[in-house]
């Protein structure tokens, strides 16, 4: 279309378009453009006919701004983190479990670098380049500060190998310690300013906010609040050694990872019930783990409760959307989004399992073990984490990429590979 009228690119880019499917647009309907950016199709229409017309042979200049494609440095650098810090660094820490024939083979702080780089790296540089990306075309608008959304990317990448390396090396050099603490500093400073440029970008819409932009609001709630209770408790832990160590990891890692989690939108009315109990049982997961660790085992009974109230509100929202049911559009997409949501129900099923494993299981097969001593294992906490990590969000981010990235520059995604090998492989693995 963009080729026979050029002067409607100067009305879909009002509306979201800017930067998007090159000089040509995205290989989709208008009608498809139009639902996606909640424009009525027959305001779109009439604002194109009375477009004053241009020559085919003079077509309107698209003006890049700073903020047209800023995905692609995010994307990139959460692919190099996930493939060094993530990949390559979790399979050593395995090989030397495997080869230790113990969990306590490979370091707690080893472990847990491994899965901050996983979170802040990969997939919080996805989720801060789509945002910057595609939060402004939804609302209309351009991104606010899109320099300082650019530097947010260095600060988390300066962040994330400072704190890695100091992480590791901070129980046998103090220095080290500085270190950590100062790169988790910054990417607390990286998020904020993040939260900061996407409510900036908001204002500067003047659009309300609409059902699904309060799943936004909560996210950014989350991932601020997670930022800096991640530095504290790394500040604490870091140069911590043995039972110590472990202690402060059984009473202050587990609901950490749970402030980590959030889940995308339903239809209206269910979506808003759906946000609160699910807002409300990360909360009483993150109360209850605490309370029961400083105040007494009877607040295991609030954790348990938040953990079936959350594996509840999911099955219900997922079950709304339809996900497993019959699509006349073949999308290579689609397989990677209904495995995730398999892969969050085996999560939140070995968390409603924890009872029976950490007092049944464990108490009987391995009643000598620290973890049974402690009444933690970490070793069942990050089998359900990274189930949920690579397994659920993993999953989704490599299936929403495969639909997302082609559209963004303007290659038709049915002539692409249908993606077999990753799916099996991440599946597998």
């Amino acid at each position: 279309m963009l080729t026979r009228l050029p002067q409607a690119r100067s009305v879909l880019d009002r509306y979201g378009l800017r930067g998007c499917g090159g000089n040509e647009g995205p290989v989709e309907t208008l009608g498809f453009f139009a639902r996606a950016h909640e424009v009525p199709i027959a305001r779109l229409l009439d604002e194109i006919r009375h477009e004053p017309r241009r020559s085919i042979e003079l077509p309107v200049v698209q003006r890049s701004q700073p903020g047209d494609d800023i995905y692609r440095p995010f994307f990139k650098a959460g692919i190099a983190v996930v493939l060094s810090l993530g990949a390559a660094w979790g399979a050593y820490l395995l090989a030397r479990i495997a080869i230790g024939g113990s969990f306590t083979a490979a370091g707690v702080q080893e472990v847990n670098a491994h899965g901050h780089a996983q979170i802040f790296g990969w997939v919080g540089l996805f989720v801060m380049g789509f945002a910057y990306q595609a939060f402004p075309r939804f609302k209309h608008a351009s991104l606010a500060h899109p320099r300082l959304a650019l530097a947010t990317l260095w600060m988390m990448l300066l962040g994330l190998v400072g704190r890695s390396l100091g992480q590791v090396l901070a129980a046998d050099h103090p220095l080290a310690w500085y270190s950590a603490v100062g790169a988790s500093c910054l990417e607390v400073t990286a998020i904020a300013a993040f939260v900061g440029i996407i409510l900036a970008t908001w204002r500067r819409s003047g659009k309300p906010l609409v059902f699904y932009d309060y799943y936004i609001v909560s996210a950014l709630v989350w991932f601020v609040v997670q930022a800096p209770y991640e530095s504290v408790y790394l500040s604490v832990t870091a140069a911590a050694r043995g039972e110590r160590l472990v202690s402060l990891v059984s009473t202050w890692q587990a609901p950490l990872r749970d402030v980590q989690i959030h889940l995308p939108k339903a239809n209206e009315r269910l979506s808003l019930i759906g946000l609160a109990l699910i807002n409300a049982a990360i909360a009483g997961e993150i109360a209850g783990l605490l309370l029961m660790k400083t105040a007494g085992h009877a607040w295991a009974a609030l954790w348990y409760g938040s953990v079936l109230l959350l594996l509840g509100t999911s099955a219900l929202l997922v079950k709304s959307w339809h996900v497993f049911s019959h699509s006349d559009e073949a999308d290579r997409s689609l397989k990677f989004l209904r495995a995730a949501y398999v892969w969050l129900f085996v999560s939140l099923t070995m968390l409603a399992l924890l009872p029976a494993y950490q007092h049944g299981l464990l108490a009987t097969f391995a009643a000598d073990s620290a973890a049974a001593r402690l009444g933690f294992s970490h070793a069942y906490y990050g089998a359900t984490r990274h189930a949920i990590t690579v397994g659920f969000i993993s999953l989704m981010i490599v299936g929403v990429a495969a639909k997302v990235v082609p559209t963004l520059n303007g290659i038709a995604s049915s002539g692409l590979s249908r993606l077999w090998l990753p799916f099996v492989l991440i599946n597998t693995g």
